[in-house]
């Protein structure tokens, strides 16, 4: 990570000024908001981070449409290894962080979507530098035609691990040169329907763009036709579906890809809770060739939901690539709630969309809460509601992952469970991936399988909350993650690496508007080349107004 020298310090300042203009100019808008004097609306953009669990409360209580909640964050980081790129030999630093953000939801009669927006600028006072950093949660629905035609956008700016082996970040302010600010922006226009009271129709279009700052990783496009026919049978307990997917990926710096998918689902009711599906299909795609191949493909499953807070799904269809499978159980207990899913597919995009390890705190929350809140909306608010309200990061990552320039074999496993009480919460999350390369002898391997063609990611992290006073939360957090990779091809290695990190902290509200937290943090990386440890002392404050 290149810092800006004395030299540069002119044009970072002006830049520097540009975010304080940002943070004075909030205010004005949340003006703007509460006297209803708002622009006409666009298409919202979704998001989900930071925000004030006050705010929250007010969100829904007013029954307003619109809602704009700025804030402003401020951090300072007290490190002995500021650049963990640099190994043992990191220097200490102090880091200071200014945040502007805006969070955006709607809730009107045609559009549903929320936006949460940051720009976090970092100065980093004994290596004389600074630098911006963006993140960018969003997600909204617009009803063009009355329940016929919709048109879905979404956006995500983050920051990400270019390589599973690389040093770990382990918090967005560390200087690394294994990771890169990532943005993809998706739109999905489609349609829905009956036909003759008989048959559910549905047509979709995915498109999306995503783009990296570091120039030797791919930019990936991906445009994707969905249809979709569902209807009844002459015996009521049967219905059947018909899938068709075409989908096309192009990697700047690899190779198109286009892949074909037909299907034929059949399902048979047994009782209202429990039913047996089977299928049958057809693909084609260049995966492991650079010429289309096909393959016939089958399955069979069953969904089963033995009570209102019970849910397991399990399907098992034989692919190009060997048997694919999905396995998913979810139950909520009075004071608990615990998330299991087992998947093998084949993914194509990198880990800013198909995350490899369980992304950030407030995707984890937000599928763990996906059965209970139907609302995205509402959702996100809730979630982000809790993650402030103990003084956690919604944009901390659980277990990250790494990116990719090409299509994959994925198994990945993720268990979540959670107990909250009125004085303590205590989340377990346990993530478990395998990626293997699709290629065949004249597809070259890049990024980390051009190192090792099969990468395994294994992950555990324990939080603990506990409310000391209807102000404060004492929080501690415990997070282990590994990565190795295994030889199976001439020249290649066996790379490992593990990062462990401990952090304990209190949060407190000290106002109306205003929260504050002092956390203290130790985290260990060890790598082939490369390894580094690492103290940090960070107070934090973050004002909404």
């Amino acid at each position: 990570m290149a810092m800006a020298t004395v030299t540069d310090m002119g044009m970072k300042k002006s830049r520097l000024t540009a975010t304080l203009l940002l943070a004075l100019a909030l205010p004005a808008t949340a003006q703007q908001n509460a006297s209803g004097a708002l622009a006409t609306p666009g298409i919202g953009m979704p998001g989900a981070v930071a925000g004030s669990s006050a705010a929250d409360s007010d969100a829904k209580s007013d029954g307003r449409a619109w809602w704009i909640s700025p804030r402003l964050g401020l951090s300072l980081t007290a490190t002995n290894h500021a650049d963990i790129s640099s190994g043992a030999n990191g220097k200490s630093d102090v880091i200071g962080e200014i945040a502007p953000g805006i969070r955006i939801n709607a809730q009107t009669a045609r559009l549903k979507g929320y936006l949460d927006y940051s720009a976090r600028e970092q100065l980093y006072i004994e290596n004389h530098g600074d630098r911006l950093r963006n993140a960018l949660n969003a997600f909204g629905t617009l009803e063009a035609v009355d329940n016929w035609f919709y048109i879905d956008v979404g956006g995500n700016i983050s920051q990400q691990a270019v390589s599973a082996f690389g040093p770990q970040s382990p918090d967005g302010a560390s200087l690394n040169n294994n990771t890169t600010e990532t943005s993809t922006w998706r739109v999905s226009p489609y349609i829905r329907g009956h036909l003759a009271r008989e048959v559910d129709y549905l047509l979709r279009y995915n498109a999306s763009v995503t783009r990296a700052d570091n120039t030797g990783l791919s930019d990936v496009d991906v445009a994707q036709w969905v249809g979709q026919l569902r209807g009844s049978t002459p015996f009521h307990q049967l219905r059947w579906t018909l899938d068709a997917n075409r989908q096309s990926v192009d990697y700047a710096n690899g190779r198109k890809t286009d892949a074909d998918l037909t299907r034929l689902l059949l399902t048979y009711l047994i009782t209202p809770q429990f039913s047996i599906s089977g299928s049958v299909g057809r693909e084609r795609n260049d995966y492991a060739s650079l010429s289309q191949e096909s393959t016939d493909t089958y399955g069979y499953g069953f969904d089963w939901n033995p009570t209102p807070r019970t849910k397991i799904s399990a399907f098992q269809e034989h692919r190009f690539f060997g048997n694919g499978h999905r396995f998913s159980f979810s139950h909520r207990f009075p004071m608990s709630s615990i998330r299991y899913s087992d998947v093998r597919d084949v993914t194509v995009l990198p880990n800013q969309s198909g995350t490899v390890g369980m992304g950030t705190m407030f995707e984890m929350f937000d599928a763990l809460f996906a059965n209970l809140i139907t609302n995205p909306v509402d959702r996100a608010n809730f979630v982000n509601s809790m993650l402030l309200g103990a003084g956690v990061d919604p944009n901390r990552q659980v277990v990250s992952g790494f990116m990719s320039s090409q299509a994959s074999r994925q198994r990945q496993q993720q268990l979540t469970y959670v107990i909250y009480g009125a004085r303590n919460s205590l989340t377990l999350q346990v993530n478990r991936s395998e990626n293997s390369a699709i290629y065949a002898s004249v597809v070259q391997l890049a990024g980390d399988f051009s190192r090792s063609s099969v990468i395994r990611q294994t992950g555990v992290s324990l939080n603990f909350s506990h409310r000391l006073s209807a102000l404060a939360n004492l929080n501690l957090l415990a997070s282990h993650q590994k990565s190795e990779g295994r030889q199976t091809g001439f020249g290649l290695s066996n790379p490992k690496s593990t990062t462990t990190l401990y952090q304990i902290g209190l949060s407190t509200r000290l106002g109306p508007k205003t929260s504050g937290s002092l956390n203290v943090r130790h985290a260990k990386y060890d790598g082939d080349f490369n390894s580094y440890s690492e103290n940090a002392l960070i107070a934090s404050l973050l004002y909404t107004y």
